[in-house]
């Protein structure tokens, strides 16, 4: 009785090279050479069996786009999207990290938006939020206002729709008078006010107008944790248009540098008053009113002082800046000195 041959898919078919005999004996081919022993094979068939298994099994970027961006709200691991180039891809549309956004600061964002009075009545360890999350998303280089407000926009009309909203600019002049503002925007809110991107067009555009380190009353909001890490090229620049309006949309959220303990760092506010005054074409006004100088100028060491203050003399004495310049230079001088023991008086250079 003859053997059966198995075949095995992949496997070469080689001629046999002798047949059994009829009595069971074997009969060598023509010319009378020995066959060469048979070869044993490399792998078993239950192994190429279970490595064919494995091999089609789904893994995390086949999964349709919608499971996977349940997989990236509830696990929030902003490095998802950066495990593989599909994923990245099935993670990088408008809506989804519009609604990641929203994840992130939605506890903040319910209990304190559109009313100042509440964020001051609030304890800073009782607000809510992840501070975390919300300090890694904001190092993210796809984050900018205008996804930030969109998101704000979509969260109200959800959670928010009949809520009252009130604007985040000061309602006092540092005399305790009326602010007046320069723009016709309805400042004062209401129920029902809140258009996400013509607020936040309204307030930047009012604070542009600003004069340089200009007298205001307290102002903010609660729209971020208080005690979020602020992104390290937002303080020190330089600063483009998307850095600028990030930076206005924190100070506008109630996020001001400095406040936190261990925050400060001399090389950071050296390098924020050399970007934004000393060494800059032209000083920058709105950096003026969204970060404090005082706290800027506090810390340097002194020998850093010295030098900054002889670099802002021969920039005034030399320089060609206009007036308005030339004034916030002698106040960076003039701050300087009043923070460091044996420079003179804090007086102004000619």
């Amino acid at each position: 009785m003859g053997l059966t041959p198995i075949r095995i898919r992949g496997k070469r078919k080689y001629p046999s090279a002798r047949k059994p005999s009829a009595l069971g004996t074997p009969t060598s081919i023509s010319g009378g050479d020995e066959d060469p022993p048979p070869k044993k094979m490399k792998r078993s068939l239950s192994n190429v069996l279970a490595s064919r298994a494995t091999r089609w099994r789904p893994v995390l970027q086949n999964l349709p786009a919608e499971i996977l961006e349940s997989i990236f709200l509830y696990s929030a691991n902003v490095a998802l999207p950066r495990a593989a180039p599909v994923m990245g891809a099935k993670l990088s549309g408008r809506a989804t990290l519009v609604r990641f956004l929203i994840w992130a600061f939605h506890d903040t964002w319910e209990q304190s938006f559109g009313n100042p009075r509440d964020c001051d009545a609030l304890d800073k360890k009782n607000i809510g939020g992840d501070r975390h999350l919300q300090s890694t998303i904001l190092n993210l280089p796809w984050v900018d206002t205008s996804l930030i407000v969109q998101a704000q926009q979509t969260w109200a009309d959800i959670y928010a729709r009949d809520r009252l909203y009130k604007h985040y600019l000061p309602t006092l002049d540092a005399d305790g008078d009326p602010f007046m503002y320069s723009h016709n925007h309805q400042f004062e809110g209401g129920v029902g006010h809140f258009d996400s991107r013509e607020c936040f067009e309204a307030d930047y555009q009012e604070v542009v107008s600003w004069k340089p380190f200009q007298s205001v009353g307290k102002w903010g909001g609660c729209d971020v944790h208080p005690r979020i890490r602020i992104p390290t090229p937002l303080i020190t620049g330089p600063w483009d248009e998307k850095r600028l309006r990030l930076l206005f949309w924190l100070r506008r959220s109630g996020r001001i540098y400095g406040l936190e303990e261990n925050e400060s760092s001399w090389e950071i506010q050296l390098d924020c008053l050399r970007n934004a005054f000393i060494d800059a074409p032209e000083p920058n006004v709105l950096v003026t009113n969204l970060i404090d100088l005082t706290t800027l100028c506090q810390g340097l060491p002194r020998d850093i002082a010295r030098e900054e203050r002889r670099r802002i003399e021969q920039r005034l004495k030399w320089g060609s800046d206009s007036m308005l310049s030339k004034d916030i230079l002698r106040e960076v001088y003039g701050t300087i000195g009043m923070y460091h023991d044996g420079f003179d008086a804090p007086g102004s250079p000619k």
